[in-house]
């Protein structure tokens, strides 16, 4: 079946689809659906070809939902909840990450205040991770500029039991029993400072989806890369104009090769212009890849703002808080504008289809 790619672009004014064929050059738009209710995440489960939306309406209020056609339909879950009695109540939903191949009706959810949920009938209701929730560090747990939200959900490879969460402001955590238990994962190696027991404000985490134990991390300050064995994070921040940033993506084959996009910590804008970064050595060296942006435009991309397709030769995506989504068909050498005048873009999801 010659493959398809869909792009969920999340925008604060509803949900919007990309659609192009296998030649990636023109692009069909549809929506929004939702608005005008911000969709900080919306994903696609390869699994059942299922999507999901976190439509975080301040009208309302927040509520997941999922379709079973491709997006035709929508379907409202039963909400997050915390149990009776509990210190907090559900606000938002910040990431939602479909389970492991081998846990087919397992759908994962990250929520704020942080807290991790997880659904074993396909997103159609969810329970608390009470194990991460108990942790007695979470007192430590603080909000970052965005809020206190557990934003990234890393699920291995190779065993969906071994996965990592990633939460604004309260660092890494690590399960190897499926979420029954976790532990601190903050220990980084080289870098101008060591990282206390709490780490610092994690920004974005990714597992490589096809090699057991890689990851790539953005925290809010520096840049870091795990190795399969490792247990400590490599600093790998150098090459890069700044230590600060939100959008990450990670190739879906080769497990040395990732994507970035810098921003001035203050400004919260590219520094001389928009442009995305790739490594091709693990973090070890960075080039700069800017033909088809705007030079020199300050813009920003979001935490969810990036992803990238499964061709052969990997399509890489992402959207701007100006209302554009760039993409690039040749693995990040070059871009074209496949969208503009969208609502401000929170995410871009890419669905390869077929």
């Amino acid at each position: 079946m010659t493959k398809t790619v869909t792009l969920l672009v999340g925008t604060k004014k509803g949900l919007f689809q990309l659609k192009s064929d296998a030649d990636r050059k023109k692009w069909a738009v549809e929506g929004p659906y939702g608005a005008p209710a911000p969709i900080h995440h919306a994903s696609f489960d390869p699994r059942d070809r299922s999507m999901y939306a976190a439509i975080n309406s301040t009208w309302g209020g927040s509520r997941i939902e999922y379709s079973r056609d491709l997006g035709k339909t929508w379907t409202v879950s039963k909400n997050p909840a915390f149990p009776a009695g509990a210190d907090r109540t559900f606000y938002q939903t910040w990431h939602i990450e479909p389970g492991h191949p081998k846990t087919p009706n397992v759908v994962w959810a990250g929520i704020e205040p942080a807290a991790l949920f997880k659904s074993e009938d396909r997103g159609e209701t969810w329970s608390l991770n009470t194990a991460l929730d108990d942790q007695p560090s979470r007192a430590k747990w603080v909000p970052g500029f965005g809020g206190m939200g557990l934003h990234s959900i890393a699920i291995d490879a190779a065993d969906p039991k071994f996965m990592q969460v990633g939460i604004s402001v309260g660092g890494v955590y690590t399960s190897k029993d499926g979420g029954a238990s976790w532990v601190q994962d903050n220990t980084q190696k080289g870098g101008p400072e060591d990282r206390p027991d709490v780490f610092g404000c994690i920004h974005k985490l990714l597992a490589h989806p096809k090699v057991s134990g890689v990851r790539f991390m953005r925290v809010h300050v520096d840049v870091f890369w795990r190795d399969p064995g490792e247990t400590t994070w490599t600093f790998r921040t150098p090459g890069l104009p700044t230590n600060f940033g939100f959008a990450a993506a990670i190739h879906p084959r080769d497990p040395k090769t990732a994507w970035c996009i810098p921003l001035d910590d203050r400004k919260r804008t590219a520094v001389d212009g928009i442009a995305v970064y790739k490594t091709s050595d693990r973090g070890a060296t960075w080039a700069r890849h800017d033909a088809g942006l705007p030079k020199g435009a300050p813009l920003e991309s979001l935490r969810e703002g990036m992803d990238n397709d499964d061709f052969d030769e990997v399509g890489v995506y992402f959207g701007t808080a100006n209302g554009d989504v760039y993409a690039s068909r040749d693995e990040g050498r070059s871009w074209d504008r496949i969208a503009q005048y969208l609502p401000y873009v929170t995410s871009v999801h890419a669905a390869t289809i077929g």
